[in-house]
């Protein structure tokens, strides 16, 4: 017999509670997020996982009692880059309000950024769709995913107040409402590139700009496309 199929409840404690065992719990967290990718939430079991960390399945169930506990812990690490880099979009727009050329310039950053989002993070949103279908029927794993919506659109929301702020025209709609939809339509935007490779998300990602500004009542600037390679 395999010897990661003999831990006793002695040992598992043991791991659990040295520095290897935290080590041992990223492993985990790490290889659901593999198979997760690999074969989605209903066709996942925490042996998948376990077999896929190199752990006994017990060792895994130690750390968390339920696949989703699992779950919620591989959201929050999948998740967590991309909102390192919109932190660090926050804190740009950190201080003094903006002036109106200053805050276009922020706006139009922060659509470039989401064409780098969807090439570099394309992974981490094919495991965020296969939640919100899991997150139907399953308040916690729900409750997960509203987190990680929220804080996206709160992130473009900060932009769009710098840009209605700095408008001389005032749109009808609130920046809230404004940050709401664009996030609706980068969801498409991903979604059709998740399934199409061939998408050209970047072109959407012009055109969703485009549409942003003019329902912001701020004139159309240059196309972002503008010196891509």
């Amino acid at each position: 017999m395999n010897d990661q199929t003999q831990l006793t409840d002695h040992s598992i404690n043991q791991e659990r509670h040295t520095r290897g065992g935290d080590q041992t719990r990223d492993r985990i967290v790490e290889a659901a997020y593999r198979a997760l990718l690999k074969q989605g939430y209903h066709q996942t079991s925490m042996k998948d996982i376990a077999a896929e960390a190199g752990v006994a399945p017990g060792l895994a169930h130690y750390y968390f009692e339920s696949k989703e506990d699992l779950l919620v812990a591989v959201i929050e690490r999948a998740c967590l880059p991309l909102k390192q880099e919109w932190d660090a979009q926050r804190r740009l727009l950190g201080g003094e309000a903006p002036s109106p050329e200053q805050a276009l310039s922020q706006a139009l950053a922060g659509f470039q950024f989401a064409k780098e989002e969807v090439r570099r993070f394309l992974d981490m949103h094919r495991l965020v769709f296969d939640m919100f279908g899991v997150g139907l029927h399953n308040p916690r794993i729900a409750a997960a995913v509203a987190r990680f919506i929220n804080e996206r659109r709160e992130d473009i929301a900060l932009v769009a107040r710098a840009v209605v702020a700095a408008s001389a025209v005032k749109p009808a709609s609130d920046p809230e409402a404004l940050a709401a939809a664009v996030w609706g339509a980068m969801n498409g935007i991903v979604l059709q590139k998740l399934m199409d490779p061939d998408f050209d998300s970047d072109a959407a990602i012009n055109a969703l700009s485009e549409m942003a500004f003019t329902l912001a009542a701020v004139p159309v600037p240059a196309r972002i496309s503008e010196g891509r390679e």
